[in-house]
């Protein structure tokens, strides 16, 4: 799940955490983890979302273009 969590178990408990959500919009990757035992919800967020990476470099070519 997490690199200090390698192994999908909850923090708080130990039980098993469940890919419960995932978001994007940010630009962000956002993924949420719920532990079905005692219901902690962990929120981990993995780095630039690929839209993101592509869109900026997409505007770092026009920039360039723009600029010759």
């Amino acid at each position: 799940m997490t690199e200090s969590n390698p192994n999908n178990s909850c923090p708080k408990c130990g039980g098993e955490m469940h890919n419960t959500g995932k978001t994007t919009f940010t630009g962000e990757v956002w993924r949420e983890y719920t532990c079905r035992s005692c219901g902690n919800i962990v929120d981990v967020n993995e780095g630039k979302a690929l839209w993101q990476i592509l869109h900026d470099d997409a505007m770092k070519t026009k920039q360039n273009q723009n600029d010759q």
